[in-house]
């Protein structure tokens, strides 16, 4: 007894669907990124606005020769954590100003000292325009 096989058809993939959405990727990633493009130029010591300073509030200082002042004092980098803790009885917040030649590392490392010294909030001090 011989069986009759059907033939079937080759399967196809519509393509119209796959290219939309080739499509609309594109579009996405090509906005996206022109969004992330102005993020990158920055300058960090200069702002239109001036934050107003407690006077309860520690102010660290690091000039460009790598001097560092805690409240105007001058003082060294083994002695700030303690120094910090010391003045950080009235109030929990510090304010970091750094000079615009200041490497990074440098200010991370007072920022990270000043919250080993318990400090809770730290605040970035910058210049008007």
């Amino acid at each position: 007894m011989e069986f009759v096989r059907s033939k079937r058809s080759a399967l196809t993939i519509d393509m119209a669907p796959l290219v939309d959405i080739v499509f609309q990727l594109l579009i996405f990633f090509m906005l996206s990124s022109s969004f992330l493009a102005p993020a990158i130029k920055m300058n960090l010591p200069e702002a239109v606005t001036k934050d107003t300073t407690n006077p309860d509030r520690v102010v660290i200082s690091i000039d460009r020769e790598d001097r560092l002042y805690v409240n105007k004092e001058e003082t060294d980098w083994q002695s700030l954590k303690d120094r910090v803790k010391v003045l950080l009885n009235h109030s929990k917040s510090v304010d970091i100003r750094a000079d615009e030649q200041v490497s990074y590392k440098r200010f991370v490392q007072a920022m990270d000292t000043v919250r080993q010294a318990g400090a809770i909030q730290v605040n970035i001090v910058h210049e008007k325009k």
